[in-house]
């Protein structure tokens, strides 16, 4: 069978221009799952400057930052001064459907930044900030470590016996992109039945406490403060990581099935499937301590690998715990990932979009521009000047 050629005009977004006068990790890796979905990206930077991560390592690759890369491709980068550009700005606006920017509110008075809605009442603008623009925090820049600390993610995150620990990504700044993404794409749905567009805003605070999901709600109920379990899962036993003789690995039983089929099938221990102090996850979960370190001598015994085997061929979920590198040699990691070639640095590897439409996954499309690299080819199609931004 002839594989089908992946063709740009039948991505979802495709002939959508967004203007991304964002910068750092939320608003960019925002607007590069926008452009994953086949929308036209115009990266607006500060001439000779430009978004802070391109100097953000190591690692650098012949000068160019590893973080720059990994959210900002298939964007095209206009280099332009807001104060004196103001008629460039006023003309990208008039012509976007989407625009994004991470301004705080006193920036934009500073930068005599428009209210683009006004200008073009069809377009959808979405603003990221760190904080909500109704709080006391408005002009607070917004930080995902800060955002980790003030949301209590940090607090749930970490060992019983430990302090708060940040998650090792940048989740508050990723967590928050992905919702801005979501709901420029539902103002974009929305628009094609009432012909207007959206103002948006979606802070990293706002979006950090509402990815605590049941946590949150937990705590809402008790009014109790959720503690931290490091590995463990707080409401489901077991559901944590365990020790083989000679790596880690993470068991999933979620169900009561699943533990019945650990201790009968996986461990041959009829006598833990009987005891009633381990009959329902509830009763798992209040004497958990004797239940886990039966778990934890008998999985020592063998290699991770074997245990892993042997849980899925029960059913039960069940995997090693890998390093980034391990998991990006696995089959699905190298799926994943593909190939891009750079004007600087050569060909590199990168990270796809992971959602398949149809399917098939979108390419990985052009590398990260160099600053101002389309800075004149993009004035030209504004009907100015290449050699003066403002007219």
């Amino acid at each position: 069978m002839t594989k089908r050629q992946f063709s740009p005009s039948s991505s979802p977004l495709h002939g959508i221009l967004v203007v991304d006068f964002s910068r750092i990790l939320a608003g960019p890796l925002c607007t590069q799952l926008l452009s994953d979905a086949g929308a036209r990206v115009i990266k607006v930077e500060e001439p000779d400057r430009g978004d802070e991560t391109r100097r953000w390592g190591p690692p650098f690759v012949r000068g160019v930052s590893a973080y720059f890369l990994s959210i900002n491709r298939g964007k095209e980068s206009l280099a332009l001064d807001l104060k004196s550009g103001a008629k460039v700005v006023r003309r990208l606006i008039e012509r976007a459907d989407v625009i994004v920017d991470n301004f705080l509110p006193a920036q934009k008075k500073s930068l005599r930044f428009p209210d683009p809605r006004r200008i073009n009442p069809r377009l959808v603008h979405c603003t990221i900030s760190g904080y909500d623009a109704d709080t006391d925090e408005a002009n607070v820049p917004g930080y995902d470590l800060l955002a980790q600390a003030e949301s209590g993610l940090m607090s749930i995150t970490g060992t019983a016996d430990g302090g708060p620990t940040k998650v090792g990504v940048a989740l508050a700044d990723v967590l928050t992109a992905h919702y801005a993404f979501g709901a420029i794409c539902a103002a974009l749905f929305a628009r094609e039945r009432k012909g207007r567009g959206a103002t948006l805003e979606v802070s990293l605070f706002a979006a950090t406490i509402a990815s605590l999901v049941n946590v949150a709600q937990n705590v809402l109920l008790t009014r109790k403060d959720a503690d931290r379990h490091g590995n463990e899962h707080p409401s489901i036993v077991p559901y944590q990581i365990f020790h083989g003789n000679d790596r880690p690995f993470a068991i999933g039983a979620g169900t009561d099935r699943h533990f019945q089929l650990l201790c009968t099938r996986v461990l041959h221990r009829p006598d833990l499937a009987a005891d009633p102090l381990f009959g329902t996850n509830a009763d798992r979960v209040k004497n958990r301590g004797p239940l886990l370190r039966a778990l934890e001598k008998e999985f020592r015994a063998a290699p991770a690998s074997r245990w892993v085997a042997r849980c899925r061929i029960n059913g039960i979920p069940a995997s090693l715990v890998r390093g980034v590198r391990e998991a990006l040699r696995t089959p699905g990691g190298r799926a994943l990932v593909g190939r891009v070639r750079h004007p600087k640095i050569g060909p590199y590897e990168a990270v796809r979009y992971p959602v398949r439409s149809n399917g098939r996954r979108p390419p990985l499309g052009s590398p990260p521009p160099a600053l101002g690299q389309h800075t004149k080819a993009i004035l030209r199609e504004l009907g100015f000047r290449p050699d003066s931004s403002d007219e």
